[in-house]
């Protein structure tokens, strides 16, 4: 533990994450109603599932009941991890256009908060083993970098840029100028110090078209020459990755581990991520492979924002001298605290977190 206490309670670094920007308006999906104020929510993905194909024949009615309206996307899930930790990190994206949306409060004061325009808003349905996130993306899908330099200029580009330790990008899935943005990015550093790492989510890998996928691989794999890359995949995403380099995906941690290895050099990336709701796991070029086991969380109250959370973690954890294994345990104990207390933890519950942790 001593690793982890002195690592988390001495952390420190600039962190620069773009360039989204979701309103998330959070739903529970009623499946039998008691009276007006009580009624039992479909609390199974699978049940969910099952019902709408048994109905597919006909039509299936529901009713939705609001939980929460917060904020989404990859920059606020996963830089609230860093700012939780007293990083301050940068985040740009899509939070309002004349004012911070109310679900961007909680930002304004532990990150340095900059917005473009006004966010995308996705409809979330949650169950107790997942969610279905349907998003409208007009705004999001809008942003090109173009527009990010034109609203910054020259001088603010290279000053924010400046001396940053970890890069972030998210989602290659949802963002059509994402390759834009990725080589937009790294040329901020030409002739001038790199970043440590640069660290993206593809989110859903289903949505774009093999030809495309392999076009973005192709510039990351170029860019990796200049800033290591880190790819990171939730079990989903993995599952597909695989199968696109047609390389059985196994479920046992340390076959996935394996495989992540031969992707990875496929790839040509110098990292390359997993997080799962049992595991998580990790292949670099210098270090090698290692894994971590989740614990099972109990009293599971969000989960939308967990595999961002996980993101943040790792992020986090990237910016020491920490092992494979000492960075995933770090990224699960900020997934684990956040299931369980909808929020990021601080130093303090992190280091409690992590010490729960039956594989540390």
């Amino acid at each position: 533990m001593k690793r982890y206490v002195d690592f988390i309670n001495t952390i420190s670094g600039k962190i620069l994450l773009g360039c989204d920007g979701f309103v998330d308006e959070v739903y529970q999906i009623v499946d039998v109603r008691q009276s007006l104020t009580e009624y039992t929510a479909i609390d199974n993905l699978r049940s969910f599932g099952e019902l709408i194909v048994k109905r597919a024949d006909g039509g299936v009615g529901l009713e939705i009941v609001p939980k929460r309206r917060c904020s989404g996307g990859f920059t606020p899930n996963t830089g609230r991890v860093a700012a939780f930790l007293g990083l301050k990190p940068i985040l740009t994206g899509l939070y309002g256009a004349n004012e911070i949306d109310p679900a961007f409060e909680e930002f304004k004061e532990n990150c340095d908060l900059i917005s473009l325009g006004d966010p995308a808003v996705t409809l979330v349905f949650e169950f107790q083993d997942g969610k279905i996130l349907m998003s409208a993306l007009k705004s999001v899908a809008n942003l090109t970098w173009k527009d990010f330099v034109a609203f910054f200029g020259e001088e603010r580009l290279q000053e924010m840029f400046s001396d940053v330790d970890i890069l972030g990008l998210g989602y290659w899935s949802l963002t059509p100028d994402f390759d834009n943005f990725l080589q937009g990015f790294v040329s901020q550093y030409e002739g001038k110090k790199a970043p440590r790492r640069m660290f993206f989510d593809f989110a859903d890998i289903k949505k774009k078209s093999n030809e495309s996928f392999m076009e973005s691989l192709a510039i990351i794999k170029r860019l990796n020459e200049k800033i290591p890359m880190t790819m990171s995949v939730n079990e989903h995403e993995g599952a597909e990755l695989f199968s696109r380099f047609q390389v059985e995906f196994e479920e046992s941690p340390e076959k996935v581990t394996a495989g992540l290895t031969a992707l990875r050099k496929a790839i040509g990336i110098d990292e390359l991520v997993i997080h799962t709701p049992h595991y998580t796991a990790a292949s670099c070029e210098a270090e090698g492979e290692g894994f971590a086991l989740q614990d099972h969380q109990k009293n599971v109250i969000r989960t939308a924002g967990a595999g961002d959370t996980f993101n943040g973690g790792y992020l986090c954890a990237s910016l020491g001298d920490l092992s494979i294994k000492e960075r995933l345990v770090i990224a699960n104990a900020a997934t684990a605290f956040f299931v369980t207390h909808a929020t990021a933890p601080t130093k303090e519950e992190m280091i409690a977190q992590i010490e729960k942790a039956s594989d540390r």
